[in-house]
């Protein structure tokens, strides 16, 4: 948009690769754990195969992710083959909640949620560093209602 400059550019927090690594590495256990016989080739190429395909699209998703906060909007694009991109424009933000568990509150990650105007909510998943980013979208929503306060009372 016109005027609009980049405050703030985030990723995908790491912590969305760890299922399918612990999918992989349990199931390497399982296999080697349980098997009196060399597994069959068919078993292990099933099984890794899977694994690893799990792995590998979660990476492209992370890779392909990204969130940010401008002086104007909040923008969230997800996906690679399947795209989603959320936007909000930060003068129709009424609200920024912050959802976090423990695991999140540990490795520093949550859910940002921004309410707009008429209900509209768009959620932010697993955003690294996220009170940094609530704190961002609450700061340009303040300096936005300053300027447009500002320009209010210049006419």
């Amino acid at each position: 948009m016109e005027d609009e400059g980049l405050v703030l550019q985030a990723r995908l927090h790491p912590i969305i690769l760890l299922p399918s690594l612990l999918l992989f590495v349990f199931f390497g256990g399982v296999l080697r754990a349980f098997w009196e016989e060399p597994i069959p080739k068919i078993v292990f190429l099933v099984v890794f195969g899977g694994c690893a395909l799990r792995f590998l699209f979660r990476m492209i998703y992370y890779l392909t992710s990204e969130f940010g906060v401008t002086s104007r909007r909040v923008l969230g694009k997800t996906g690679f083959l399947w795209r989603e991109s959320q936007d909000i424009v930060l003068a129709k933000v009424e609200a920024v909640r912050l959802h976090q568990t423990i695991l999140g509150r540990l490795l520093n990650y949550g859910d940002v949620e921004d309410t707009g105007t008429g209900g509209t909510e768009e959620r932010l998943k697993f955003i690294p560093n996220p009170l940094k980013f609530r704190n961002n979208i609450q700061v340009q929503v303040g300096l936005l209602h300053d300027r447009e306060g500002d320009s209010e009372l210049m006419n």
